[in-house]
C-alpha cells in the first residue's frame, strides 16, 4: 500500500470516527430531553405554554389542597381540646361517685386523679387543649370545664347533679371554668 493510499484510509476512517460520534452524541442529547417531536430535527425542550400550563395545574391543585389541609388541622386541634374536656368529664364524675357531689372536685383532687393534664381553678383562663380551666360549684350541685383549642375555639362542658351533660363552644367568651357553667348545648 502507498503512503498516500495509507493517508488517504485513515483520514477516511478519521471522519467516519467522528461521524459517528456526532451522531451518538445528538441521539444523547434527544434522549436526555425526553421528548421527540414529530418532524422536528431541531434540540427539544418545554414551549411557553407548555410550562404554562404545568404552573396553571399546579396552582389549581394547591388552591384545592391547602384550605383542605388547613380545614383538617383545625378540626384535629378541636378534637384535641374535646377530647381534654371528656377526661375531666371522666375524672370530676369518679369524684363525684366517691364523695356524692361535685364540691369536692377541685384543681388538687383532679390533678391528683388525672396527671396528664393541667388543672386551672375557675376564673384562670384556659390556653390550651391540656390546660383545663375547671370549677366545682360550692353547693356541689354543678361542674363546669373548658379548655381552648390550638384553632381558636374553646370549648366548654357542664355536668350537673341531675345526670345531665351541656357542650357549648365559643370564639368570644372567656375560657374559663366559670363560663363553662353557662352552657346548655346539647352537643359541640
Amino acid at each position: 500500500m502507498t503512503t498516500t493510499a495509507a493517508t488517504a484510509t485513515i483520514e477516511t476512517l478519521a471522519t467516519e470516527a467522528e461521524v459517528v460520534q456526532e451522531v451518538t452524541q445528538t441521539s444523547q442529547r434527544r434522549r436526555s430531553f425526553g421528548i421527540k417531536r414529530s418532524g422536528d430535527d431541531s434540540e427539544g425542550g418545554f414551549t411557553l405554554v407548555e410550562v404554562m400550563v404545568v404552573v396553571l395545574i399546579i396552582g389549581i391543585l394547591l388552591a384545592i389542597g391547602v384550605p383542605t389541609f388547613l380545614g383538617a388541622r383545625n378540626r384535629a386541634h378541636d378534637r384535641a381540646a374535646q377530647s381534654g374536656l371528656r377526661t375531666a368529664q371522666n375524672s370530676a364524675l369518679i369524684i363525684y361517685t366517691d364523695h356524692a357531689n361535685f364540691a369536692e372536685v377541685t384543681h388538687v383532687s383532679l390533678a391528683a386523679n388525672e396527671p396528664q393534664l393541667s388543672w386551672l381553678w375557675r376564673t384562670t383562663p384556659s390556653t390550651g387543649p391540656n390546660r383545663i380551666s375547671m370549677i366545682g360549684t360550692a353547693d356541689g350541685s354543678e361542674f363546669g370545664a373548658a379548655a381552648m383549642s390550638n384553632s381558636g375555639t374553646c370549648f366548654f362542658i357542664h355536668l350537673r347533679e341531675d345526670g345531665s351533660t351541656q357542650f357549648g363552644s365559643s370564639d368570644t367568651t372567656a375560657c374559663t371554668g366559670n363560663s363553662a357553667l353557662t352552657v346548655t348545648g346539647t352537643g359541640w
